[in-house]
């Protein structure tokens, strides 16, 4: 018979370890002013998160380990970030130079950031509404760059170059991947009593422990 030898106070520490994590189990929640927020702590170790604000919606899932007062979360699987790629170019005769972003339906995709960049001087900022852009009429400069965004989620795709020739239209398609899913991975999550802070890439979110967690779910919880 072979025994496994514990080291001195690894018995201790590895049920100080456990009973850390059951104290900071549960669920803890905000709720404000077109604001709402959850973040669920299982016992098992798994965690869920969602987030509604204004017509921004995030969620996220994983398993979370405790450290003290802090909390490390693992999103798990890690999301794929959207992306944005060159796709053809359609003829428009008679019509000036457009660019359009398009989802996997072949649709519009509104509520798109871009900038513009020229030979010379200011990028110009922009907004695709939903629909084919192109440049103000007063705009004379040669357009040779462009950038897209999605501020709400504070994401920014790379620059990618564009060929300005009137009478066509140049195409660019967005894959969602796991748009709305946020990676928590970094975020640094610390608990004060019953105050629970989460700092990630979108800010600062202060959420309560809510006492009767058992009963209720979480945001983002199927």
């Amino acid at each position: 018979m072979v025994l496994a030898l514990t080291p001195p106070g690894h018995a201790q520490q590895a049920g100080e370890h456990a009973s850390a994590s059951a104290s900071l189990a549960g669920d803890y929640v905000a709720s404000e002013m077109e604001l709402v927020a959850g973040l669920r702590l299982d016992q098992d170790g798994q965690f869920q998160f969602g987030l509604t604000v204004g017509s921004l919606d995030q969620v996220a899932r994983g398993h979370w380990q405790a450290d003290g007062k802090r909390v490390r979360l693992i999103s798990d699987p890690r999301p794929v970030a959207p992306t944005i790629k060159q796709g053809r170019v359609e003829t428009t005769p008679g019509q000036p130079f457009a660019i359009r972003v398009v989802g996997p339906s072949g649709r519009d995709v509104p509520g798109v950031d871009l900038r513009i960049e020229f030979d010379d001087g200011a990028a110009l900022d922009s907004y695709l509404a939903g629909g084919p852009w192109s440049l103000p009429e007063d705009e004379k400069r040669i357009p040779r760059f462009v950038t897209f965004g999605i501020s709400s989620h504070r994401i920014e795709f790379p620059r990618l170059p564009i060929d300005p020739r009137p009478g066509t239209t140049a195409m660019f398609d967005l894959t969602p991947n796991d748009f709305g899913t946020v990676d928590l991975t970094d975020a640094v999550v610390t608990v004060d009593g019953d105050t629970l802070t989460l700092t990630y890439a979108l800010g600062t979110l202060r959420m309560k422990r809510r006492k009767d967690d058992s009963t209720e779910r979480s945001p983002g919880h199927d």
